[in-house]
């Protein structure tokens, strides 16, 4: 009877083991992939970033002209 619960232990951990290395494997296949992922996205921000700042934009619209609202104090004459 020992030697039948001393098999029963030794078979239940080996089960546990061999369920185990299936997480395993995943997580060896997809930590490197994210981090290739997040490194590629961020250096694809950075770059876009870059090209936004150097290469101007045509497509702001023209200002529009002063009106007289927008004028400063120090284009009003001054009241007597």
């Amino acid at each position: 009877m020992r030697k039948f619960q001393r098999a029963a232990w030794i078979l239940a951990a080996v089960v546990a083991m061999a369920g185990l290395q299936g997480c395993l494997v995943t997580k060896v296949v997809t930590v490197p992939v994210k981090v290739a992922y997040g490194v590629g996205k961020l250096a694809v921000k950075g770059t876009a970033a870059a090209v936004r700042a150097v290469v101007p934009d045509d497509d702001k619209k023209a200002q529009k002209p002063a009106t007289p609202d927008d004028t400063s104090p120090q284009d009003q004459p001054a009241k007597p």
